[in-house]
């Protein structure tokens, strides 16, 4: 699939909100709420405007199909990757896999030297995937208000 990856604009808000409710009703059907499934128009363009939110794009039809957003935590001295949602009619195609490419080449150009991420430690797949993409599990964080708990991953740049 023939992809442009960019930084996130105040006007695609609606489309990426479609993304992450439809990528994340995944989770919800698998036990696994996020707040990502709900997520509002309002809170996607405070993602914008104070985080560095990447989109995916079919380069054919100029469709966003998948987004990630980076935003650094102080506590952990790095930037977290997160939201990672592709479209449910794409995934398996490597968008995921091409974006977290590219939010990395980002972080190596601004001389960051490790990316953290969380994942449902129940996940059937996820922490498999983010593994095999070079995360390590470093901790986990217990999770009162949800379901399950979370593994913390890190992947060295």
């Amino acid at each position: 699939m023939n992809l442009s990856i960019e930084i996130a604009e105040y006007n695609d808000a609606v489309a990426l909100v479609d993304i992450y409710r439809d990528a994340y009703s995944e989770n919800e059907s698998l036990g696994l709420p996020a707040s990502a499934s709900k997520v509002m128009i309002k809170e996607v363009q405070d993602w914008i405007k104070t985080t560095m939110l990447l989109k995916a794009k079919e380069k054919t039809t100029n469709n966003i199909v998948a987004t990630v957003r980076l935003k650094f935590n102080r506590d952990w001295q790095c930037y977290v990757l997160s939201r990672l949602a592709v479209k449910s009619t794409h995934k398996g195609k490597g968008i995921a896999t091409k974006l977290m490419e590219y939010a990395e080449s980002i972080l190596i150009n601004k001389g960051e030297n490790r990316l953290r991420l969380t994942v449902a430690q129940t996940h059937p797949y996820l922490p498999k995937m983010y593994e095999d993409k070079g995360y390590r599990i470093v901790g986990e964080r217990i999770l009162d208000n949800l379901p399950y708990d979370e593994f913390i991953m890190e992947k060295l740049l």
